[in-house]
């Protein structure tokens, strides 16, 4: 017993039991999980924001939060008008180029009304296109949802911020009480895995900047119009790791097709192919590598198991977990000296 009451008072001992119990708490919180994650990413990406607003206007940390959100809203409103009537006149021309694409080739137009032939005979093809729909309705459904997390989290990240220097007060009285090497505990390790996960943040935008500018090259180069529309749809996409270039082939499709027709597509299709690999096997594991001091093979065998465990959230959240696992650890990969949570409290209070 003795042994143990020894053990326990150990701090490394006391660092992992607390890492274990916040593992525990994550796991019994997993269904919100995505709705946690984007409260932190936003937050945090926000807070940056303003800081840097803080540092050339010198206005407090409550102006500084409300001028961020101003300008972010007022982006986002521009963006979504800008988009929404240029993606709606691409839309709607749809129909009349496909059903001159269908008159204009007779064996097009045998074989599409063969089809529509088969389908009126067939009541299987009528169950299936009910099924088509109720689909297409649970995947608007999904987006419904995604887009009320966004909204939750923007909100939240907003009141973080407004009342950031209250929170600072109040976890300083917390790491300050009764139970400070429980709540220190606490901070040193959240603390170093949100610095971790912010350090990738960064890293994904730039992979994002630099996606942007070879797409809009390549589109610039196949002939494809508003490119400016382009730009906006692939860097908004492109914030999802890997998956967000693939995504973006379905709207550069349909402009291409009213464009240029069916060879733009396959144009199209050749060129985000091309950078979805470049980014893949290039790209994302050479700069995460460097952000993370991770070995590149490593970057990439932790791309490809929390991709298939998480999915997306496992492309932005693996990375940072192995590096933040690595560095509590103990092994080195940058040459410094390492602070215990004691000096990182004590230099935070400070």
């Amino acid at each position: 017993m003795d042994i143990l009451v020894q053990q326990w008072h150990k701090k490394s001992v006391q660092l992992w039991a607390t890492l274990v119990a916040l593992i525990l708490i994550i796991f019994l919180l997993r269904d919100f999980m995505s709705q946690i994650l984007l409260v932190v990413i936003f937050s945090f990406v926000s807070h940056v924001g303003i800081q840097k607003i803080r540092k050339y206007t010198k206005v407090s940390q409550p102006i500084g939060t409300i001028i961020f959100y101003i300008v972010l809203l007022a982006f986002a409103g521009f963006v979504f008008s800008f988009t929404a009537s240029m993606i709606y006149d691409q839309l709607k021309g749809i129909p009349s180029l496909i059903k001159h694409a269908i008159d204009s080739d007779t064996f097009s137009n045998h074989y599409v009304q063969t089809i529509l032939t088969e389908i009126n005979r067939n009541s299987q093809a009528v169950k299936g296109s009910q099924y088509i729909a109720m689909s297409g309705l649970n995947q608007l459904g999904r987006i419904g949802i995604a887009a009320e997390h966004v909204i939750i989290a923007l909100f939240l990240s907003m009141v973080f911020n407004l009342t950031y220097n209250h929170l600072r007060e109040f976890g300083h009285a917390i790491l300050k009480s009764k139970y400070d090497i429980m709540f220190g505990n606490v901070y040193y390790l959240l603390r170093k895995y949100v610095v971790i996960l912010g350090t990738v943040i960064e890293t994904q935008l730039v992979i994002c900047i630099i996606n942007t500018g070879l797409m809009v090259i390549g589109l610039w180069i196949i002939g494809v119009p508003k490119l400016l529309l382009m730009a906006i749809i692939v860097f908004v996409l492109g914030l999802v790791p890997v998956a967000g270039v693939l995504i973006s082939l379905i709207p550069l499709s349909i402009v291409a097709f009213s464009a240029n027709g069916i060879i733009s597509i396959a144009e199209v299709l050749c060129l985000v192919i091309l950078i979805h690999f470049f980014e893949s096997y290039f790209l994302h594991p050479r700069l995460m590598a460097g952000a993370t001091d991770l070995p590149v093979f490593v970057t990439f065998i932790t791309l490809i198991i929390g991709a298939k465990m998480l999915g997306t959230w496992g492309l932005i959240v693996g990375i940072p977990t192995v590096a933040f696992f690595i560095d509590l650890l103990g092994i080195q990969l940058k040459q410094h000296h390492p602070r215990n949570p004691k000096e990182v409290i004590e230099s935070e209070i400070e």
